[in-house]
């Protein structure tokens, strides 16, 4: 029977393919169809760092291909690029894998290529057991840390300030810190997500996954009981159970998206939410929301509002790929479409809680709508970048209160 590369890197590979020809796409939907979980862990791991070393990565494998020419073929590329990483980054796995399974990935895909990425996989083992570190190697900031330059240039023109700008660049690629929040408001880091899941705290309900930015947004929410609340943009639900862990609510959740949706009835159920009388979750275009509900019903309205997530590059590695600076206008036309709509919602002396997952000015001036009305008060507003504190995700957040 004739060798074949591994499940794992064979799904990378074809899930990285995937990707490269619709960046719009999301990675996880890609990886799938490994009965094995340990090699469908291999192929994420696989394929999120790529995505989060692919500038560097080019610039190394180039050294190699100087005299050869560099217009690949997309596979080729790519089983480079991942070869290249797991040598680079991931220590436990062997060189002769690396290369066997390079080979044999190129064999299938572009035969003609397989001695080329032999040589020059062997090439890298050599420099390397030699002493070349290519950490240590001139490059940009676009090179080193693989953000693209129209990325980099809105973070400095965001923080006004070069050592900042590195810190979030270093930041982004980082890995990522998973924490669960316990029903009493408490939080602890998660160093073993699948012992977590797994464990009968996770699935009896007593604990659930909240990055500490969302933590930090939820507990920013001044909710009492009996309050009615409305979660505009619910889904996946976390922010709608910090506020129920804390009080005795009438709950409204919505959101846009039927899948999301599924996912938050998911988690409401584990929590156990499922069918309760004080909870209604609708289905609804948030800018329409002063059309499906009466005026000023509301004590309280929660909008974590669509956005660009520039804070969560760590977590979303695809996401820098896809970046674009006009779409920072099409985002605030949009947040400013949704404000309109809920600030009507809002009752006399409550509550509206604003929230984004970017630090980009563009993504906060919504706000200003409120700033500008003197039927509003600021109540209080914090901005974070990707990396404070050690833990945070970017965001900005701004609780109003209605006069």
């Amino acid at each position: 029977m004739a060798a074949k590369a591994s499940p794992a890197r064979a799904l990378a590979l074809k899930a990285l393919i995937t990707w490269s020809r619709d960046p719009e796409s999301h990675l996880e939907q890609h990886l799938k169809g490994l009965p094995d979980p340990k090699d469908l862990d291999l192929a994420y791991t696989i394929c999120r760092g790529v995505l989060k070393e692919k500038t560097f990565l080019q610039k190394v494998v180039g050294r190699y291909l100087a005299r050869k020419g560099k217009n690949l073929p997309l596979p080729v590329e790519l089983i480079l690029l991942l070869s290249f990483y797991q040598r680079l980054f991931l220590e436990k796995i062997p060189n002769y894998a690396v290369v066997f399974d390079a080979v044999e990935l190129c064999k299938e895909k572009k035969p003609v290529f397989s001695n080329l990425v032999n040589a020059v996989l062997r090439n890298l083992d050599r420099d390397l057991k030699s002493g070349f570190d290519p950490q240590k190697e001139p490059m940009t900031l676009e090179e080193r840390y693989s953000h693209p330059k129209e990325l980099i240039d809105l973070i400095k023109e965001e923080t006004k300030d070069e050592a900042t700008t590195e810190q979030i660049l270093k930041w982004d690629n980082a890995k990522p810190k998973a924490f669960l929040r316990k029903r009493n408001g408490s939080c602890e880091e998660c160093l073993d997500v699948k012992a977590a899941v797994q464990s009968d705290d996770f699935k009896s309900g007593k604990i659930y996954f909240m990055q500490l930015w969302s933590q930090e947004v939820a507990n920013a929410a001044p909710v009492k009981d009996g309050a009615t609340v409305l979660d505009l943009c619910a889904a996946p639900g976390g922010k709608s159970l910090a506020l129920l862990d804390r009080a005795k609510i009438k709950l409204t959740a919505c959101d846009f998206s039927e899948t999301r949706l599924a996912q938050l009835k998911e988690n409401f159920a584990r929590l156990g939410y499922e069918n309760a009388p004080n909870i209604t979750i609708k289905q609804l275009d948030a800018r329409k929301a002063s059309q499906a509900f009466p005026p000023e019903s509301f004590d309280l309205v929660l909008l974590d509002a669509p956005c660009s997530s520039l804070g969560t590059i760590q977590r979303n590695p695809e996401l820098r790929w896809r970046f674009k600076k006009e779409q920072l206008a099409e985002y605030a036309a949009l947040q400013r479409e949704i404000l309109t709509s809920a600030k009507e919602l809002v009752a006399p002396q409550g509550y509206l809680l604003y929230s984004v997952c970017s630090f980009a000015e563009a993504e906060r001036e919504a706000a200003d709508l409120l700033r500008q009305d003197k039927t509003w008060t600021l109540v209080k507003e914090k901005l974070t970048y990707p990396g404070e504190q050690d833990s945070f995700d970017g965001g900005y957040y701004s609780l109003w209160q209605k006069n």
